[in-house]
């Protein structure tokens, strides 16, 4: 709510200004309009995380923009809400623009706007140097702020005139407030510092810039305009501002694309990227001069459909659409998440809905950019619950490989075969890790406590969980959010954000972060997306504890990422090294089976039944160097059949199982395979046969 930044005074003093007419033709400064075509990049491969970047607002504490009025807002002279504003968001009547509620520095301000009006500087600060000039119909003047304040600073515009001929009180367009030392031209679009804080990663996703939990655009008429002034709400800042980030950071990008966005939308969203945008429309060519010019090549575009669709809570409001959208679809056996005729609930429906929305966007981004820029340059993303919880990342990844698959190649509304890892690049659920409990003070003992339990081994077990789903299909394991939340995890309450900063900058928040990212990706993660920058307690990168006036480049958490950097990535330590006999039911397997039998021999085996749901069994292995191995099976189930084998989500042939001459014992043919050096997820599901089959170990030599 916006009285939550603003503490309105009821005497807000008005100083008189002259306004005068000039000859000559004044530069307004330029809206978002970047048009030279960025250059090839090759990024630094040291960078290994990425960082959710906040909406931008007034009160966001990123000092992300060179032009201060990006993250303003316009509001009513009586502060209202409900101020009329043109489709580039410009106000049509007289308006205050609320530029800081946080902290600013001291400087010059360099303000500008087309059209003319009587102004006041409210809360800190003078406007200076005003003048006119009636032939281009361009103002500008000098807000300057004698010191650094905290609190609410505005501008009060009264007796607007658009034009010259424009009837008084009709507001303005094209405002501009440039912060101290930087050009009014528009060439620098972001702060220094911020520019300086976003290279520190690897990737910049955009989840809150483009408001993805409660965008509800679906044609692309509805998009949000670069051309858009000030405050966005809930339809989020332009994709175009979004790559432009990325360009001017060297940096990948990750787009949340919204949850009702219809194929025109995803499939302009996607030309977007490749080729830019004239502002309004993409190109669907290479431009020489785009107006808005595409990401950069060298860069990379991660892709995810909405964010936490799974997730019910307040605010999430693509959960509520994505149910609704599935449910119309559900019973359509003509529709491909009813593909199979089989009866689902609204909740297994919602399941398929979200990874064949997904598949869709990947498949659309492959049909504009080309089979040889999917995996590399395109990086679609299947998000999902933490630790495979209420299935939605196996059930995604199972239906993928029923409706997508070898399996289905006779399936007429799929003409191509495709495996899960021809869709998605990689998955996995979010990385979230707190303590042992949700500290509500800061006492030193509480402190001590917390630090102590920081990550618990809930983080461990579930980053291994969504490791072994993803690279059992041959996807990457990628948490598209993660991160310490003091308060224990991504659900920090409110009285946890106002003590969380304490603990954030505490200097052993550092080191239990190293040590937790070393778990992550020892379990074989790929890719962890911290959250957020600025603007979110618990979870903030920046240092709340300061009030900076420039972007925070030298937090303990910002420290703790430049020391994962500078580290060699560890090995992988998930999985039981080959060659070798693993045992399926030691702990130390870390298998994960449809079926574990704790009635069957002693709980010795896991059960792959011939009939029901669909059975499987997952068995991480570690090879130390590449080469051919051959798998096998020792059951203890006397069985004539086979096993499905997949390698990392590749088929690699049938297990055969017989009885021996005696028919005493069941004999397991061996499969030959190839493995790769480091982690490989072994799949055997679909069996067939005369009998359940009753797996007690796996053999590859």
């Amino acid at each position: 709510m916006f009285t939550n930044h603003l503490n309105i005074k009821l005497f807000i003093p008005v100083l008189s200004l002259w306004v005068s007419a000039c000859g000559g033709a004044q530069s307004v400064g330029a809206s978002f309009n970047p048009v030279e075509v960025p250059q090839a990049v090759t990024p630094e491969q040291k960078q290994r995380a990425g960082i959710g970047i906040g909406g931008l607002s007034y009160w966001d504490g990123s000092f992300a923009m060179a032009d201060v009025a990006r993250q303003a807002q316009v509001r009513g002279m009586d502060w209202s809400n409900d101020l009329a504003v043109d489709s580039d968001g410009n106000p049509l009547k007289d308006f205050q623009l609320i530029y800081s509620a946080h902290k600013i520095g001291a400087g010059t301000y360099k303000l500008s706007f087309s059209g003319r009006a009587t102004l006041s500087a409210g809360g800190a600060g003078s406007v200076q140097n005003l003048s006119y000039d009636a032939i281009n119909n361009i103002t500008i003047a000098d807000v300057v702020l004698a010191n650094n304040v905290t609190g609410n600073v505005w501008l009060a515009f009264k007796d607007t005139y658009r034009n010259s001929t424009s009837a008084k009180g009709d507001g303005l367009t094209k405002i501009r407030l440039w912060r101290p030392g930087y050009a009014t031209d528009g060439s620098a679009l972001f702060t220094t510092e911020f520019v300086e804080a976003m290279k520190k990663f690897r990737v910049l996703r955009g989840m809150d810039f483009v408001s993805a939990n409660s965008n509800s655009q679906s044609s692309w008429q509805d998009r949000t305009k670069p051309s858009f002034f000030g405050l966005t709400g809930n339809r989020g800042q332009s994709w175009e501002l979004l790559i432009a980030l990325a360009n001017a950071t060297d940096r990948d990008v990750w787009l949340n694309v919204p949850v009702k966005a219809d194929s025109d939308y995803i499939r302009k969203l996607a030309q977007l990227v490749k080729y830019g945008s004239n502002g309004d429309q993409p190109y669907t060519s290479m431009q020489a001069k785009p107006s808005y010019p595409p990401l950069k090549q060298g860069l990379k575009v991660y892709v995810e459909y909405g964010n936490e669709i799974w997730n019910a809570g307040a605010g999430f409001y693509g959960f509520g659409w994505a149910l609704a959208l599935s449910n119309t679809s559900r019973g359509d056996t003509n529709h491909p998440i009813a593909f199979d005729r089989a009866e689902t609930n609204q909740y297994t429906a919602l399941k398929r809905w979200i990874a064949y929305r997904s598949a869709t966007i990947s498949l659309t981004f492959r049909d504009v950019f080309g089979d040889s820029e999917m995996m590399t340059t395109v990086r679609p993303i299947l998000a999902s619950q933490v630790g495979n919880r209420n299935q939605y990342l196996s059930a995604g990844l199972q239906w993928a490989q029923a409706f997508y698959g070898e399996v289905r190649q006779t399936e007429p509304r799929n003409p191509i075969a495709r495996k899960p890892s021809d869709i998605w690049y990689g998955g996995g659920g979010a990385a979230y890790y707190g303590g042992s409990f949700d500290p509500k003070d800061i006492n030193a003992a509480t402190m001590d406590m917390y630090f102590a339990s920081l990550p618990t081994e809930a983080f461990a077990r579930d980053s291994i969980i969504d490791s072994i789903w993803t690279h059992a299909y041959g996807l990457k394991y990628v948490a598209y959010e993660g991160g310490p939340g003091p308060g224990g995890s991504a659900l920090g309450s409110t009285a946890d954000a106002a003590i969380s900063p304490n603990f954030n900058n505490d200097p052993r928040m550092k080191d239990r972060m190293l040590i937790a990212q070393e778990i992550w990706d020892r379990a074989g993660g790929d890719e962890l997306v911290y959250y957020v920058y600025s603007g979110s307690s618990p979870w903030s990168f920046s240092n709340d504890l300061v009030q900076q006036v420039v972007s925070d480049t030298s937090s303990i958490k910002l420290q703790a990422i430049d020391a994962i950097n500078a580290k060699p990535k560890p090995d992988v330590t998930l999985g039981s090294t080959v060659p070798g006999v693993i045992n399926l039911k030691t702990p130390a397997s870390q298998v994960i089976g449809s079926d574990a039998a704790p009635w069957a021999l002693g709980g010795t085996v896991y059960l792959l039944r011939s009939t029901g749901t669909t059975p499987y069994l997952l068995v991480p292995i570690r090879a130390a160097s590449p080469g051919n191995y051959k798998v096998s099976l020792n059951v203890s189930s006397k069985v004539t059949g086979s096993v499905a084998l997949f390698v990392n989500g590749a088929t690699s042939g049938l297990i055969k199982l017989a009885p021996d001459i005696n028919n005493t014992v069941t004999v397991s043919s061996k499969v030959s395979v190839a493995l790769p050096a480091g982690l490989s997820v072994l799949r055997l599901d679909s069996p067939q046969g005369s009998g359940d089959i009753f797996v007690k170990d796996l053999v590859v030599e």
